[in-house]
């Protein structure tokens, strides 16, 4: 998502410098992913986690609870850029949002992260094109054919239930869709 706002879409980042978005980027890749990868590693390391892909409901609330920190933190540190394109600060919013309520939901049932993940992506496609800022439908057609193929894969593995992709993937999309306001 973040690469397609920064570096493909045509308009969001017009007024930013190159240097600007690789800074963006950066700050995005490493709290968005370099540091939810380090607490699971951590986690596995240290023995709180039988292994590296959190098969149970308890072995992720730890990730879960970092991941809400460092999302809300992306969050909060593009909010109060004033070169940060609204779509940039919704999408992290949304991510925030998502994570948070994944959190929860945690409690009752495996919902899948990665649906989640492929429903915000859906998601914030979805709500750019609502916007009269997609300038081409393929990019939504692109999200929805790999959130196919990564809910698929789910399935297949065997690690979830349809509802636990389902509920997964409606929370990311509807996490988007609060947080753009459309």
């Amino acid at each position: 998502m973040m690469a397609y706002i920064t570096f493909i879409h045509p308009t969001l980042f017009l007024a930013v410098s190159e240097r600007s978005r690789l800074l963006k980027m950066a700050t995005f890749a490493n709290n968005n992913f370099i540091f939810p990868v380090l607490v699971v590693l951590l986690l596995k390391g240290l023995g709180f986690s039988s292994s590296i892909y959190l098969r149970t409901p308890k072995e992720r609330i730890i990730p879960y609870i970092a991941s809400v920190i460092f999302f809300f933190w992306t969050w909060n540190v593009f909010n109060h850029q004033e070169d940060a394109p609204q779509a940039l600060r919704d999408m992290c919013q949304g991510i925030f949002f998502a994570a948070s309520a994944g959190l929860v939901l945690n409690s009752y049932f495996k919902i899948s992260m990665h649906a989640i993940g492929m429903g915000g992506l859906v998601g914030l496609m979805l709500m750019l094109a609502l916007q009269g800022q997609a300038y081409s439908l393929l990019p939504l057609a692109i999200a929805l054919v790999l959130s196919g193929l990564v809910c698929t894969a789910r399935l297949i593995d065997s690690d979830h239930r349809p509802f636990d992709i389902l509920s997964g993937f409606l929370m990311g999309f509807l996490a988007q869709w609060v947080a753009t306001g459309v």
